[in-house]
């Protein structure tokens, strides 16, 4: 048996924590982060993960301020009716749905569990200037603390699960 690398590790463990306290049903899973591509390419591993034991998994992609997604994505998801172009989820199901933003005030209610992805720079290395889209969204809609999870990401190929309370 192959050993396991330090995503597919943290991606377990984070399905297991999904498992523990979202309960069952049909459950929609939101990673976020500023990097659209470091989200999709999280999710999609994510997504594999959940599925290992069978469990029937959708993924989508929501834009930036996707204001279709209750209607178009989630809420016939949950009530098992079709949904983006496809057919019915089975009463235990999952959909991961990867984009930006989507811990704004609008889409947080969305989800029964979320992760944040964070992508900081090396030691030393001054931190980019943000632009004003993604500034007031840090400031605003406080991912990080709108999150289930915590992943600090900077190295893609040795994702960490971070704790952010104080105790």
């Amino acid at each position: 048996m192959p050993s396991e690398n330090a995503v597919e590790t943290l991606q377990r463990s984070l399905r297991d924590l999904l498992r523990q306290n979202a309960g069952n049903g049909r459950l929609v899973v939101a990673v976020d982060a500023l990097d659209a591509a470091a989200a999709a390419a999280f999710a999609d591993g994510f997504a594999a993960a959940v599925g290992e034991d069978g469990t029937a998994v959708f993924r989508a992609t929501l834009a930036d301020g996707a204001e279709d997604a209750r209607e178009r994505l989630v809420a016939p998801f949950r009530a098992g009716e079709p949904f983006d172009d496809g057919g019915p989820a089975p009463a235990s199901a999952v959909l991961v749905i990867d984009g930006r933003f989507l811990h704004a005030a609008g889409l947080r209610g969305l989800w029964n569990w979320s992760v944040w992805l964070e992508a900081n720079p090396p030691v030393g290395t001054p931190r980019p200037e943000l632009p004003d889209a993604e500034k007031q969204y840090l400031r605003e809609s406080r991912p990080r603390a709108a999150a289930s999870v915590i992943v600090e990401n900077s190295d893609p190929a040795h994702p960490v699960q971070v704790f952010g309370d104080f105790c």
